[in-house]
């Protein structure tokens, strides 16, 4: 048994993977726009705010590219705070690891008020030892660096601990830290399941799959 675990919070602890799209529908319908396949292709392939100004440009809703940000965070935040679940599974695995003596970190490319909001809305947050997060460590989870920093957080090396991620590109700067690496079925990214099954050291359709 490993030391410590290391979770990604969105689409492995919680089923929150749609709460973008929602924020995205949410302002379409409150400023009288409907999405289409282009506006997907842009505000998935850029940044937060660079999605914000192509949303206000392209549709002339006279309003900032920050205002239209906030108002995305906004929902999404509600969101976080009163509606997402955790995955099945999740609330039993991280509570019996935490008894058994592992100690327990999230890496995430979210952001603090959103992860602590979850967290403690499903009465896991005092589990945890240790949060790192992409923005703070300056690389996305295609490199080990934020897997690394959850790990130094809690006083272990990558080696010493189990990662749990629900996507390719994750579980491969995952698998680069020297981690033990548990892919995790997600239906949004159910079309990548072989992939990740490549990717991983183990593959579980559920967290209450996990065996040590």
């Amino acid at each position: 048994m490993k030391k410590g675990a290391i979770f990604d919070l969105d689409g492995t602890l919680a089923d929150s993977m749609k709460v973008w799209e929602h924020a995205d529908y949410t302002l379409a319908e409150r400023y009288g726009f409907t999405p289409d396949e282009e506006y997907w292709q842009k505000v998935t392939s850029c940044s937060f705010l660079e999605g914000a100004a192509y949303i206000t440009n392209r549709y002339g809703l006279g309003v900032s590219a920050q205002h239209i940000a906030d108002e995305l965070y906004a929902v999404a935040l509600d969101d976080y705070q009163h509606n997402i679940k955790l995955k099945d599974g999740a609330a039993e695995l991280v509570k019996k690891m935490k008894a058994d003596g592992l100690k327990l970190a999230i890496a995430t490319s979210n952001v603090e008020e959103m992860t602590f909001a979850v967290l403690r809305k499903n009465g896991i947050l005092d589990c945890f030892d240790a949060f790192a997060y992409c923005d703070s460590v300056g690389k996305n989870k295609a490199y080990p660096d934020v897997y690394e920093a959850a790990a130094k957080s809690m006083g272990l090396e990558a080696k010493d601990c189990y990662i749990f991620e629900d996507v390719p590109y994750a579980l491969k700067g995952a698998k680069a830290s020297g981690a033990e690496v548990i892919g995790v079925f997600d239906g949004y990214s159910s079309d990548k399941q072989e992939e990740i099954k490549r990717n991983a050291d183990r593959y579980i359709l559920s967290l209450r799959e996990f065996t040590y």
